[in-house]
């Protein structure tokens, strides 16, 4: 499962060395470790996705290069390893009983860090709000704060393309293993090489809760089934236990990534809230423009110049001197900056004490009738903008922050996201777009961004969603920022709140944060719709659950946008002043 890395050192190798759970379950790992010297610091990495999956994605020779011994296990229910794999349910206390494992082992020196990426740093969390007295340090790469706010849903509306991706993908393996145990799958198989072969199809099956994936995987069934921020969630996820995480953090993501707000949410809140002040104080972030599997620095239509990739600043090498630093006895604080982030359109990498930067000008950009955009507040009476929404003809996903499954080739799982033209997506009726004055001068857009609706629909129940786009000197409106809100979830993920057809409420969506450089001669969009499909399911308008709607359920629905002085629909930008701006 090593990189195809020449050793520095002679390694020994330890297949499926089995390491027992508290309920007398057995997990397998393999084990890495230099044949002489010791006893090492050990770095565990956990992962659900077998040995093919993650084939050259794992730094394991140069963990061992770097001085630690490497335990990769296979999480429950996974690879070789026993028990049932039920998503998220068991990570935390295996985990716990892992860690504590290798800080006994003769060749541990009884510190222990974590590594990985996704399910992978979701794990590391998981295990560290246990707080296991050997837990030293974690690199948790693209990986979310919340399994219900940001993973399952985002305000209100299920993330169908990763969900129904992630589940097909996981059902495969899962069926492939019990394959190999002599289990019977010819009846459940077909359906899911089905959708391997076909997402389209399996995007636009309804109702979403009978895919086949729930016949396989629970949580599928699980996820749908609780809307809101119940027992369910509360059960599962690390959120609220986080003040208990007492070791330093690096937290890596990408502006494109569907995971960019957990990565922001994980580096604030345990910079503020972890359980010791030394790992509030060594807490690290890197953002770059990446997707959520790709780190090259092309995304979308854009590349990003010589410097975006993680190989150009050496992230593999930055990975393992963090945690190497960690795990030695020291309390001294870790090197280097709190926040290292890729300032696009400048394309240059950026240090930062904090974040949001605590130099940002809050400014609002407001939505004009007519389609215009700009710093000047909206007058005092002004007709409102309209368009209809028919959840049978979605506005289609076209860029952004998204994982979607299918992609040409069949295996790509990144293949919409990013910085994509959205003329296509813009000549629709029901996409409104509200566009600025060419900019006379740079305008840089580093930190948290947001859009605030005055809105009403005529429907029970309905979605917004907004971009932030940047239009080009050609033409070209290349994709920002892109978020959605439920009608019913505008106040939060605790308890759905029925509107009223025709009144008009405020709406805040959320675009999560970017560093973007408009340049001079460039022109700033904003894009309103109600669908946003398949990166989130459609609405079916009718005020219940999307998870059981059918097509017969789809209500149109008549959206009206204000933006009058009373009812102001706005951009609130994080504006960074220039001066003194330059590359690290």
């Amino acid at each position: 499962m090593a990189k195809l890395d020449v050793p520095a050192v002679a390694v020994v190798v330890e297949h499926n060395t089995p390491i027992e759970m508290r309920d007398g379950t057995q997990l397998r790992a393999d084990i890495y470790r230099a044949a002489e010297g010791g006893p090492f610091p050990v770095l565990l990495i956990r992962t659900p996705y077998g040995e093919q999956l993650m084939r050259g994605t794992i730094p394991v020779i140069p963990a061992v290069d770097a001085g630690f011994a490497v335990v990769l296990q296979h999480c429950r229910g996974t690879g070789t390893s026993d028990g049932e794999f039920v998503t998220f349910e068991h990570e935390a206390a295996d985990g716990f009983d892992t860690i504590e494992w290798c800080a006994r082992q003769p060749w541990s020196d009884g510190s222990v860090a974590m590594y990985g990426p996704s399910y992978l740093g979701m794990v590391q969390f998981a295990a560290a709000t246990q707080a296991p007295a050997a837990l030293r340090a974690l690199v948790a790469v693209v990986t979310p704060a919340d399994y219900h706010w940001g993973l399952a849903y985002r305000q209100g509306a299920f993330q169908l393309g990763q969900a129904l991706g992630w589940h097909t993908m996981k059902c495969v393996q899962q069926l492939a293993y019990r394959a190999a145990a002599g289990q019977d799958v010819s009846g459940e198989m077909p359906a899911v090489l089905g959708l391997m072969a076909d997402p389209a199809a399996g995007y636009a099956r309804l109702p979403l809760r009978d895919a086949p994936v729930g016949r396989i995987l629970r949580s599928w069934r699980d996820w749908l089934d609780h809307e809101e921020r119940d027992g369910y969630w509360a059960g599962l996820s690390y959120r609220g236990a986080r003040d208990r995480v007492a070791a330093p953090a690096l937290h890596v993501g990408g502006w494109f990534d569907l995971f960019l707000g957990g990565t922001l949410d994980n580096f604030t809140t345990l910079s503020r809230h972890a359980a010791t002040e030394y790992a509030r104080r060594n807490q690290r972030l890197i953002i770059g423009p990446w997707t959520h599997t790709d780190r090259t620095g092309v995304v979308g239509e854009v590349h990003f110049g010589s410097a975006a990739s993680d190989a150009a600043i050496q992230l593999e090498r930055v990975q393992l001197d963090f945690l190497r630093r960690a795990v030695q006895p020291s309390e001294e604080d870790l090197p280097g900056p709190p926040v290292r982030l890729f300032v696009m359109g400048d394309n240059v990498w950026r240090d930062e004490n904090e974040w949001p930067l605590a130099r940002t000008r809050w400014t609002r950009w407001y939505l004009h009738a007519g389609g215009s955009l700009s710093p000047e507040p909206p007058p005092a009476e002004a007709a409102p903008s309209h368009y209809t929404h028919d959840p049978r003809d979605p506005v289609p996903t076209v860029g952004g922050s998204t994982v979607l499954f299918g992609g040409p080739g069949g295996g790509s799982v990144s293949w919409l996201a990013g910085p994509r033209d959205q003329r296509p997506v813009e000549a629709r009726s029901d996409v409104l777009s509200f566009t600025s004055e060419v900019l006379a001068e740079d305008l840089e857009v580093t930190g948290p961004v947001s859009v605030t609706l005055h809105a009403a629909t005529s429907a029970a129940d309905t979605d917004f969603t907004a971009k932030l786009v940047d239009v080009w000197p050609d033409g070209r409106a290349l994709c920002v920022l892109d978020g959605i809100v439920r009608a019913r979830f505008r106040r939060g993920g605790d308890r759905a709140e029925p509107i009223t057809p025709g009144e008009v409420y405020e709406y805040t969506i959320d675009l999560i944060a970017t560093s973007q450089v408009f340049k001079a001669g460039h022109r700033l969009r904003v894009d309103i719709a109600s669908a946003n499909f398949p990166c989130f399911d459609r609405n079916p308008g009718n005020g219940a659950p999307a998870a059981t709607a059918t097509e017969d359920d789809f209500v149109v629905a008549e959206q009206t946008i204000c933006h009058d002085r009373d009812h102001p629909s706005y951009i609130t930008l994080p504006v960074i002043p220039r001066a003194g701006a330059g590359a690290s």
